[in-house]
């Protein structure tokens, strides 16, 4: 079970998900509740599925193979070597200080705007860090994965995920803000202390293997040009994904846009022409980013000076490293199609849901914690059960606290379950087993589950 535990773990939870429509009545909620009996899937249908994973979420697979093949440049370069001995010596002897930067920054851009599997970009450049300052592969993947859970758990100004919910609850952004930066707060202050815990019990000394780490030295190579180029990447990231009309109501970038496409040189719209049908920041995609990923990897390999076939060389090494974890965590995306054409998730939750009379946060996080199961994304997982929520409860005063629940156990559940896109992935890359994952945080999942009802109960009785 050792060698690709992660793809076998997946498999099941797949098989699992069909079985359950041979098994469960399908259930959904239009007007009212539907009953359409049982839907079975069947051998043709999951194929199809399958299929239709390339047309609705290729950005997926192509985005993390372009990330592995940016870094395959980077290897070609002698200056990637150089920024991450630098980095190590920098931090030598305190080195927990790097890990909490990175669990706080991590944290606070998915946070604010919704990335999880944008920030894969910088995964290889900050575990080969972590690696090399002698630290485990766990403790790498609690630093990274983790922190972006911790970010989805106290969503604060990212619409993306949470739209479902607010659209269904007639929320607004704004709605419980405070309530979502304490959740951002809390949970990071858990999982730093935690990931410091055991970091420290699990140093690792001597030669590391593993991972990847240029073997060519360089001493006098440049790291600015890598440097300059990452930072580059990761600012448009950001800017490209903040809600800066819906949730700030700054129309700068929307308007310097109409601005630039406007510009001709006589009839000939040259920065159309040239840039292409591109949409101003805040309403960027992760199509975007993989062009963005590919223009930085042209830059990396023209200001690193590396030559053409090198540079082909090595996108296709580095693409070829990124095939697995870009097949396995692109396969969790059928469990979207299972669950929105065979809808069996509102028949487990509506009875969970219906055991109290009125709102109730036990059954209530119960449900949205089964429904984040068969989910791979919040937006999918709310819109499936909260139809139906908002229907029996018309309590108003209680939809932020529903909110609260919903958004919050999506960041809890994305920490350990085996349908986390973002935790799928980063044991895939690493070669982790899922079960030494789950031996590893255990603790910091029941502290955090401890805290997140307090924290829900306390709002239901304020």
């Amino acid at each position: 079970m050792k060698k690709n535990n992660i793809f076998k773990v997946v498999c099941v939870a797949i098989l699992i998900a069909v079985i359950l429509t041979w098994v469960l009545p399908s259930t959904y909620f239009g007007s009212a509740v539907v009953d359409n009996g049982r839907l079975q899937i069947g051998f043709t249908d999951f194929f199809n599925y399958l299929t239709a994973i390339v047309s609705y979420f290729g950005y997926v697979p192509l985005y993390i193979l372009a990330v592995g093949g940016f870094y395959g440049v980077l290897y070609q370069t002698n200056g990637y070597r150089n920024l991450l001995d630098k980095l190590v010596k920098t931090y030598k002897g305190n080195e927990w200080i790097f890990l909490t930067i990175v669990m706080i920054v991590f944290a606070v851009i998915t946070s604010v705007t919704g990335l999880s599997l944008g920030l894969f970009f910088l995964f290889p450049f900050v575990i080969t860090t972590i690696l090399l300052m002698g630290y485990s592969k766990i403790t790498a993947l609690l630093t990274t994965v983790g922190s972006i859970c911790i970010g989805f758990l106290g969503t604060s100004y990212s619409i993306g995920e949470v739209s479902a919910i607010n659209t269904y609850l007639n929320l607004t952004p704004s709605s419980e803000l405070v309530t979502k930066l304490v959740l951002l707060v809390v949970g990071l202050v858990i999982l730093i202390v935690n990931v410091l815990l055991y970091a420290k019990k699990h140093r690792i000394d001597g030669p590391r293997s593993g991972f990847l780490y240029p073997e060519s030295e360089n001493p006098r190579a440049k790291t600015w040009p890598i440097v300059l180029v990452m930072d580059v990447v990761l600012v448009f990231m950001i800017l490209s994904h903040i809600s800066w009309v819906e949730v700030f109501e700054v129309s700068f970038f929307k308007d310097a846009l109409e601005t630039l496409n406007k510009i001709k040189i006589g009839d000939f719209p040259i920065f159309t022409k040239l840039v292409g049908n591109v949409a101003a920041f805040g309403s960027w995609q992760m199509t975007d980013l993989i062009n963005v990923v590919l223009v930085a990897t042209g830059a990396v390999a023209l200001l690193g000076k590396v030559k053409f076939n090198d540079m082909l060389n090595g996108f296709g090494a580095g693409a070829k490293r990124a095939l697995r974890p870009a097949f396995v965590t692109s396969l969790l995306y059928v469990l979207i199609f299972i669950s929105a054409y065979h809808p069996y998730v509102l028949t487990i939750t509506k009875p969970i849901l219906d055991l109290t009379e009125s709102f109730n946060v036990v059954t209530m996080s119960a449900a949205a914690f089964i429904s984040h199961i068969f989910n791979v994304e919040l937006y999918y997982s709310a819109s499936s059960v909260i139809p139906y929520i908002a229907s029996v409860i018309t309590d108003a005063n209680v939809y932020g606290v529903i909110a609260i629940i919903w958004q919050a156990t999506f960041g809890f559940a994305m920490l350990f379950i085996p349908t986390s896109a973002i935790l799928v992935l980063g044991l895939s890359y690493l070669n982790v087993s899922y079960f030494k994952w789950l031996k590893a945080i255990w603790k910091l999942v029941l502290e955090l589950l401890v805290v997140l009802l307090a924290i829900f109960l306390i709002l239901v009785l304020i």
